[in-house]
């Protein structure tokens, strides 16, 4: 009885009930700390545009001069700016006659969001996603001519997904007529 005692007396008790308490305190202190995140959240993978209202007073009557809005957020863009596209031609090499044109010219395209949404005096522009709170605005006129451009700070709120998971946004700027 004696060796018996030794072997599996208050020593093993005394470990397993060591180990029990670390292991509740790391359980205890992973959930308290939001590490653990009980229920698990397991967020899918899905892509999801954001929006910024741009309110521009008085552009909702057709004699504003407003006739678009642009909008971005890279540092140092120009919302709207004007790209232009070449059209890729092949050209003579060595003096053989090229099979088209060699100079095609260049021609003016937009980069104005075609998701661009006039309602009144609200400019409703999806934007791939929110990068920060600040952008700039672009009020553009008859030929793409600039109104006034501003830089506008940006307060987002979230409209839909969830706080752990992230979702789709929404801001809202005005910016005057000049």
């Amino acid at each position: 009885m004696t060796s018996r005692s030794s072997r599996d007396g208050e020593h093993g008790g005394v470990r397993w009930r060591t180990g029990s308490a670390t292991i509740g305190a790391v359980v205890l202190v992973l959930a308290l700390s939001g590490c653990a995140g009980w229920p698990p959240v397991n967020c899918t993978l899905e892509a999801w545009t954001d929006t910024v209202h741009v309110r521009v007073p008085g552009s909702g009557d057709p004699g504003s001069g407003v006739e678009g809005v642009g909008f971005c957020q890279q540092d140092g863009c120009t919302p709207g700016l004007l790209t232009w596209e070449v059209d890729s031609a092949p050209t003579a090499s060595d003096g053989a006659t090229p099979a088209a044109p060699t100079g095609a010219l260049p021609t003016p395209s937009s980069s104005l969001s075609p998701s661009t949404i006039h309602d009144g005096d609200v400019w409703t522009v999806q934007t791939p996603g929110h990068d920060g709170d600040h952008g700039r605005v672009a009020l553009f006129g008859a030929d793409q001519r600039v109104l006034v451009q501003r830089d506008v700070r940006l307060t987002w709120v979230r409209t839909g997904g969830t706080e752990q998971c992230g979702g789709p946004s929404t801001a809202t700027v005005t910016v005057e007529r000049p």
